[in-house]
C-alpha cells in the first residue's frame, strides 16, 4: 500500500502551492472518476473549501487522488515541477502492483 504521507513529506515547502495545483489539474482532466473513493472525494472538496488544498494534508489527499485517477499524467506533472525523486517513488509503486 501506498504511504502518501511519506511521498508527501518529501515534497519541499516551497513547492506545495504548484504541486497542489497541478494535482488538481490531473484530477480535474481524469476521465476515470469512478476510481475515486467518496471519502477521499469529500477530502478534497473539505481541503479546497478551506483553503488548506497546499497544505501536507492537502497534498496527502491530492496525491492519492490524482496516482488514483491518471499515475501517469501524475507522474508527469511532477517532473515538470522537477521533483523526479518523487515521481520515481510513484512508478515504483505503480509496478509493485499498488
Amino acid at each position: 500500500m501506498t504511504d502518501y504521507l511519506k511521498l508527501a513529506e518529501t515534497v519541499p515547502a516551497e513547492k506545495w502551492v504548484p504541486l497542489s495545483e497541478q494535482l488538481i489539474g490531473v484530477i480535474l482532466g481524469a476521465k476515470n472518476d469512478q476510481k475515486m473513493p467518496i471519502p477521499l472525494a469529500n477530502t478534497i472538496l473539505l481541503h479546497m473549501k478551506n483553503g488548506t488544498a497546499s497544505s501536507k494534508a492537502g497534498l496527502i489527499a491530492l496525491l492519492e487522488a490524482a496516482v488514483r485517477l491518471d499515475a501517469e499524467k501524475t507522474v508527469v506533472a511532477l517532473s515538470e515541477l522537477q521533483m523526479s525523486k518523487l515521481a520515481e517513488q510513484i512508478v515504483h509503486q505503480m509496478y509493485k502492483g499498488d
